[in-house]
């Protein structure tokens, strides 16, 4: 079954030099107060004598550079070694600007996350699974005593570790590009999974409902939040594996 693996402090270190050496590309994750951004950039330099890594990142958006982490924020990192992803966080000890691009230097990472990519491929749930999701638009912190939030429902279509697609009745006021929070319950009796999403897509379909793709964010940079990612990864197992079990079956009838 899928489940995330903490690598030795010396295969850490391999990997992230060998990325370094290579200039791998990589996604920067980082909790704004206007939310979540994802940012793609590459290793520059860096090894664990120094206990720092430099990493260049490119801005595309207008005033992008207003949202990048501070010195002594938290970011999480993640990049693809053949068939595995890797996940690391670290904290940022200083930001530079380029034409185009911001510098940012990290701690050296005290650990290294692995996962399957198999874990990333999007799996529906069994047949018959009925699996209800509860979503909610995050607000910054100067506004998290502004009204209540409004809590939509949906049901889910498909996930995988990286993010999820549910169909919900009414798609109204839901905002492209901004954070959600999303709950649900894999099944009956177990306690819910918590994540944090950015809204990617939304699709109409018919009688006014609309599907939405969700791409989760964050679940590298806490010890809880890649918990949850364990327990998500094991989700998305059991539900390859039980399409995996019927498929086997139809062919056998």
């Amino acid at each position: 079954m899928s489940t995330t693996k903490l690598v030795t402090a010396e295969q850490q270190d391999q990997v992230l030099l060998d990325s370094i050496q290579q200039q791998r590309q990589l996604v920067v994750t980082y909790n704004s107060d206007a939310g979540w951004r994802t940012f793609k950039g590459c290793f520059v330099m860096g090894s664990p004598s120094s206990g720092e890594m430099v990493l260049r990142l490119g801005l595309t958006e207008p005033n992008v550079s207003t949202l990048l982490p501070g010195e002594g924020e938290t970011v999480g990192g993640a990049f693809r070694l053949g068939h595995k992803k890797c996940m690391f966080r670290c904290q940022v000890r200083s930001l530079g600007q380029q034409a185009g691009a911001a510098v940012l230097t990290v701690t050296w990472p005290d650990g290294l996350q692995q996962l399957q990519r198999r874990a990333y491929e999007r799996a529906e749930p069994p047949a018959g699974t009925i699996v209800a999701v509860r979503f909610w638009k995050e607000v910054a912190p100067s506004d998290a005593g502004i009204g209540a939030r409004d809590v939509r429902h949906g049901q889910l279509e498909n996930i995988s570790c990286g993010g999820m697609r549910i169909k919900v009745a009414d798609p109204h006021d839901v905002e492209l590009a901004a954070t959600y929070r999303c709950v649900f319950a894999p099944s009956q009796g177990k306690p819910s999974i918590v994540l944090d999403a950015i809204l990617r897509h939304r699709e109409a379909v018919d009688q006014g409902r609309a599907s939405l793709g969700f791409q989760f964010v964050g679940l590298e940079t806490t010890p809880e939040k890649v918990r949850t990612l364990d327990r998500l990864a094991k989700l998305v197992s059991h539900f390859q594996q039980a399409r995996s079990r019927k498929a086997r079956k139809h062919v056998r009838a």
